[in-house]
């Protein structure tokens, strides 16, 4: 990336980083998509035991092999796409510290650690026999003080089991655990704790030891919980014998109540190879990884919460910057690529932070007509940049993301020069139009939204420029399919002509056959042997034919042969 005046060392670093060989281009629009502080989704397994689970599969490492195993489940995590785990053991947390520290220490390629934000995220978490009876997984704050771990378990009245140990005793029932709002109201006691952790109980359809089993429809109908998780895939729930649980979770069983439980497919992953590790994962959008964030994210189920990998824009503007504006200084501004929202009072630069940006990318405003009520926005905005931007000599740059390549545009408030950027390539010069083509843009002041309705032209500009690009592409496509009508039309034209043409062709050889065989009927004065002769002419055609097949194959073998030889030689 080309340095300038204005570009932070974290941003250099950044792009320094990802031009090292082996980083997937993905990977880059991830670290820019995270450069901001609002919500993202991140992909998490959040069923996820440790050597020290008692059904363990595999060699269970020694003590001081904790540390390498933690760095190798990291590697393992980030191989399978994850970017969340949560550590739950059965009632411990002795290996949570050493993923977390792993997770810390992770580097890339280069030997450089990987940037805060984009680190796995790891959650301590218990996995909890109740005696209700059911299972619930306990997930904590991602950045829960280690030193207050054991004080959660002895809130749960649990005593902690000996780290030291290479593995965990038999699991046995938490005490006084015979309903999910007690132990709420236990662990609620205690102001450290209270809305630092949510509670999952185990919905699987048929599963070991879940809430979803008969006579418990009193115990699911008035839980505090907001959101279950799942042994294996969600899409168990489509089958046919499962569709009385379906039900029940979308809140669409009375007996069971009207609530609609957010779901997380988990792996219960617990192998040696780390095989199931992410197998059934769940996308969950947050800002800052936190207990309240996954219970706002159930409470906003449809927008915070996936399945499969959610579908994100492919076209956003990742950052602005303006190198220094009168009015409000400098401004470096990282932005979401699904929501971003400028908020402030009256006169803090809402308004000027969208002009600098519509400036930058050369937008089209709406055009004004002699009855409008709103003065031209072009004239606004021309004021603007005369008055905040050109004294200080300054300059706005925009940097958007076009399906998975970065492009910077950046344009000069002296004399409106605007310079592109794409990849990694240098500033080039380029007309306004150029930028109109490749990054289109809408804005509307508030009073001029109210005027869009009753003018066609801006209804129409309205409604199209959102989806200009894909209706250019289905006029290409439209155009491409008339071009194919038009040679298959013309080929089928050509069929028709010669299939005329071989049926006339095939009517005047019979006629002229027939008038061949009328011929030789009517002649008189032959002898015998002169009509034997006239007789055996269809045989000697065919012998004809015959033999000027077989003289055109000898001719191609001759030819053949020939080649050969001259090859030998």
């Amino acid at each position: 990336m080309e340095r300038t005046d204005d570009t932070p060392d974290d941003w250099i670093l950044l792009h320094r980083r990802h031009a090292i060989e082996g980083i997937m281009s993905d990977t880059l629009v991830r670290a820019i998509a995270l450069q901001d502080r609002g919500g993202h989704f991140y992909r998490a397994d959040f069923q996820v035991h440790t050597p020290r689970d008692t059904q363990w599969d595999g060699a269970r490492p020694t003590l001081a092999e904790r540390k390498t195993w933690a760095r190798s489940f990291v590697a393992a995590a980030r191989e399978r796409g994850l970017e969340a785990v949560a550590i739950s053991d059965h009632h411990d947390f002795a290996f949570y510290p050493y993923v977390k520290r792993a997770a810390a220490a992770e580097v890339l390629p280069d030997g450089t650690e990987v940037p805060g934000a984009q680190r796995l995220v790891v959650f301590p978490a218990l996995e909890l026999t109740c005696s209700v009876p059911c299972q619930a997984i306990m997930i904590l704050d991602a950045e829960f003080p280690e030193d207050r771990l054991d004080d959660v378990l002895k809130a749960l009245h649990f005593d902690p089991v000996d780290p030291k140990l290479d593995s965990l005793p038999q699991t046995t029932v938490l005490l006084d655990s015979g309903d999910i709002n007690e132990i709420h109201a236990k662990l609620d006691k205690h102001d450290w704790l209270r809305g630092r952790y949510i509670m999952l109980p185990n919905i699987t359809p048929s599963g070991h030891k879940t809430l979803l089993r008969t006579s418990f429809q009193v115990k699911y109908r008035d839980m505090v919980a907001v959101g279950g998780y799942l042994d294996g895939s969600i899409t168990n729930l489509d089958k046919p014998r499962h569709v009385g649980e379906k039900r029940i979770l979308e809140g669409g069983d009375s007996a069971w109540g009207s609530k609609r439980l957010a779901l997380f497919q988990t792996s219960d992953a617990r192998k040696a190879d780390f095989s199931t590790l992410g197998e059934h994962s769940t996308w969950v959008k947050w800002a800052v990884p936190t207990a309240e964030a996954l219970r706002q994210a159930c409470l906003a189920q449809e927008s915070r919460l996936a399945q499969t990998e959610p579908s994100l824009p492919n076209v956003w503007i990742s950052r602005l910057v303006v190198s220094n504006s009168k009015f409000m200084g400098r401004v470096d501004v990282a932005l979401n690529p699904q929501y971003s929202a400028l908020i402030g009072g009256r006169g803090t630069g809402k308004s000027t932070i969208l002009d600098y940006l519509r400036w930058a990318l050369c937008d089209q405003p709406a055009k004004s007509t002699e009855d409008d009520e709103v003065a031209d926005p072009r004239v606004r905005q021309r004021r603007l940049i005369d008055a905040t931007l050109k004294p200080q000599e300054a300059h706005v740059e925009v940097h958007c993301v076009i399906n998975g390549i970065t492009h910077a545009v950046r344009r000069y408030a002296a004399d409106g020069t605007v310079l592109l950027k794409v990849g990694d390539g240098d500033f080039e010069k380029v007309r306004e139009s150029v930028i109109q083509s490749l990054l289109p843009i809408q804005a509307y002041s508030q009073k001029q939204l109210s005027s869009v309705a009753i003018r066609v032209d801006e209804l129409l500009r309205f409604v199209t420029a959102p989806i200009q690009r894909d209706l250019e592409e289905i006029d290409r496509k439209r155009q491409e399919v008339a071009g194919r009508l038009r040679e298959n039309y013309g080929t089928l034209e050509r069929h028709r002509t010669l299939t005329t043409e071989i049926e006339r062709s095939a009517v005047r050889v019979r006629s002229l056959a027939e008038q061949a065989q009328a011929l030789r009927d009517g002649l008189s004065g032959l002898s015998e042997e002169d009509r034997k002769v006239l007789a055996g002419k269809a045989g000697h055609d065919r012998v004809r034919e015959f033999y000027v097949t077989w003289e055109q194959h000898l001719a191609a073998t001759q030819a053949e042969l020939t080649g050969q030889g001259h090859s030998v030689e």
